[in-house]
């Protein structure tokens, strides 16, 4: 594992326009020559062995690197569920396109190879990074993502224009999920498709609740600030229109507004078995394996990314 150190994009967002000094991690797999590579960002929770490390790991297994981006550290937050305005998503998506371009000048890294994935809030920002419009928003810099994973992600804010740029998304849903809902995931699948992306791949986990890499019985998360009854289509402009209230608002005048009408307090997290892991996670290698990801197959652990 090596640490390293280096700055956020700024972008044309409201919150995404604030400098932080950020640090990661980056794990390599034994190779040859250059490797795929996969950005991971964190969930509300930020970096935990048991989720982060977990994939890092096995995708490292799988002959993949990974780098994962502590968003919170370098900015004083150690966590943002019970404010989730502390560290946001379009943050962590200038963290992920920071990363991106490390990533690209490192002569290990095939720099046609460099995907984002992402847990809940995190997810949220992978999927973020796919579409068409931010590319404008980030102005000069020039490069895409060429794989998205989203786990869990947040979707009650939807972008109005769904196009993405067209590379292969893979939607990990969980059904049992009441704080980031998998309806609302789903549907913004189905937007994204209809808008051209033939490359996308949902899957919803029947038994499955939010965070369900952590092994064990479900819990309250009694201090989460849950957003899933803000739904709301952000507009080109950067906007929110808020169904609800049937009007157009600033990032800052709907982060008030949300808080007042629609925010409520609590979700369930957890009880993962290591069966559901398993599967999982050999979901997410099968898809990567299917656009050229997977350099090598080691881990006996997940012997079903050939059957999948």
């Amino acid at each position: 594992m090596e640490s390293l150190a280096f700055d956020t994009l700024t972008f044309d967002h409201p919150v995404a326009c604030r400098p932080a000094r950020l640090t990661a991690s980056l794990h390599l797999p034994e190779a040859d020559g250059p490797v795929a590579c996969m950005v991971l960002l964190t969930s509300s929770a930020g970096v935990q062995r048991h989720r982060e490390h977990f994939y890092a790991q096995a995708l490292n297994e799988a002959g993949i690197a990974a780098l994962i981006v502590d968003s919170f550290t370098g900015r004083g937050v150690r966590r943002t569920v019970a404010d989730q305005s502390l560290v946001s998503a379009a943050q962590m998506e200038g963290d992920a396109f920071a990363a991106l371009a490390l990533l690209r000048a490192d002569r290990r890294i095939d720099p046609e190879r460099v995907g984002i994935m992402g847990v809940s809030k995190g997810g949220g920002a992978a999927l973020n990074a796919g579409i068409a419009v931010r590319r404008r928003w980030r102005g000069t810099f020039p490069h895409l993502f060429d794989l998205h994973v989203a786990i869990c992600p947040g979707a009650t804010a939807q972008h109005r224009d769904p196009t993405t740029n067209g590379k292969p998304m893979f939607f990990m849903l969980a059904a049992r999920d009441d704080y980031t809902p998998a309806p609302l995931a789903v549907e913004y699948a189905e937007r994204m498709r209809a808008k051209g992306n033939t490359r996308i791949k949902v899957k919803v986990y029947g038994n499955a609740h939010h965070g369900w890499e952590s092994v064990g019985p479900v819990f309250d998360i009694k201090d989460a600030e849950n957003w899933s009854c803000c739904k709301n289509f952000i507009e080109d402009d950067g906007r929110h229109f808020v169904v609800a209230a049937d009007r157009a608002m600033s990032e800052p005048e709907y982060q008030a507004w949300a808080r007042r009408h629609c925010v409520t307090w609590g979700a369930r997290a957890g009880g993962g078995t290591p069966e559901l892991k398993q599967r999982a996670t050999a979901d997410l290698l099968a898809f990567m394996q299917s656009h050229g990801f997977v350099s090598k197959w080691t881990n006996r652990a997940f012997p079903a990314i050939h059957a999948v």
